[in-house]
């Protein structure tokens, strides 16, 4: 746990220095030397679960071999994008630079139809394109409410910087009733919900063809709030240069069913809704995540009441 601690301690002043230069290089210049650097750390951590992972879930990706093979570096190539425009978005005058380069995508309608609907919408989104870049974009076309976000210490810059754009980010362990109280005022709640968090409640549901722990709080929420998860992703669009926001049609939590029951089903169909991304995007959701860490059987994940010790007794 030490360890941890400074090696994320070590991670922000690594992070800091580097924000410094990083603000005033142009931006491909930014952009290139970021990927030349990825190149050069094949032989991290990060870079071989991207590998593993890449190895577990190929069967479901639907892509022949040579594909396969250049998706590392279609990854990092992706990954490089999205640190110079996170170091972009640090920026005072980075909001007319997002007005550049998003654009509406497939199914943008569904939102307005969607929030004129049901103003207090859960914004179903995930660790693909650039999600930061999704989240001030929405706010500067009017869409108000806030963000979940993990509250740590090494992530503080970027509470700082989505805050100077207007995004308010509510911690990750907030309680139900502070959630609540966003969705029921008529605001959103921004949600990234593809990833495990061994800290929240979950269940083991398929993601790309192999059981996942799944974080069940979207589905949770979604009930108690009478509200639709509403998936919205922010992709690159290489064609056209720009980013595009892509909205999926709402998902909503089946009333003919019992509540654990219908908690399963609605994770089984987010599942399915973050597994079409992947497979039309494979180069831009986050790979070197441990997706697959906790095994079934290894873990007792409803609920974590030793996690909660533990967090307990490190807060006292």
């Amino acid at each position: 746990m030490a360890t941890s601690r400074r090696t994320r301690a070590l991670r922000r002043g690594l992070l800091k220095s580097f924000l410094i230069p990083a603000r005033v290089l142009p931006h491909g210049l930014m952009r290139g030397s970021i990927q030349h650097s990825l190149r050069l750390a094949k032989g991290t951590s990060a870079a071989r679960r991207v590998h593993s992972n890449l190895k577990l879930a190929a069967g479901s990706l639907d892509l022949d071999q040579a594909q396969l093979r250049a998706l590392p570096a279609a990854i990092r190539a992706h990954t490089a994008r999205q640190i110079a425009d996170g170091v972009r978005l640090s920026r005072q005058d980075a909001g007319e630079w997002v007005d550049e380069i998003v654009q509406e995508g497939p199914g943008f309608e569904r939102l307005s139809e969607t929030l004129a609907a049901t103003p207090g919408t859960i914004i179903l989104g995930g660790h693909m394109g650039n999600w930061e870049i999704l989240a001030i974009y929405l706010v500067r076309r009017g869409v108000r409410g806030v963000v979940v976000g993990r509250a740590r210490g090494d992530q503080d810059w970027l509470a700082k910087m989505r805050a100077q754009h207007g995004v308010e980010t509510l911690p990750q362990d907030a309680s139900a009733r502070e959630t609540l109280r966003v969705l029921r005022s008529g605001r959103i709640l921004g949600l990234l919900s593809d990833l495990e968090a061994r800290q929240l409640d979950g269940e083991f549901v398929s993601f790309l063809g192999h059981p996942a722990l799944t974080m069940t709080a979207p589905a949770a929420i979604a009930r108690a709030a009478n509200a639709p998860l509403l998936p919205v992703r922010c992709v690159f669009d290489a064609q056209s240069d720009r980013y595009q926001v892509h909205v999926d049609p709402p998902l909503w939590s089946r009333t003919d069913l019992d509540p654990k029951a219908a908690t399963t089903d609605l994770l089984q169909r987010m599942n399915q809704v973050y597994e079409s991304w992947i497979k039309a995007n494979p180069e831009q959701w986050a790979w070197h995540q441990r997706r697959w860490w906790t095994k079934p059987g290894s873990f007792d994940a409803i609920p974590n009441p030793a996690f909660r010790r533990e967090k307990r007794a490190r807060d006292i």
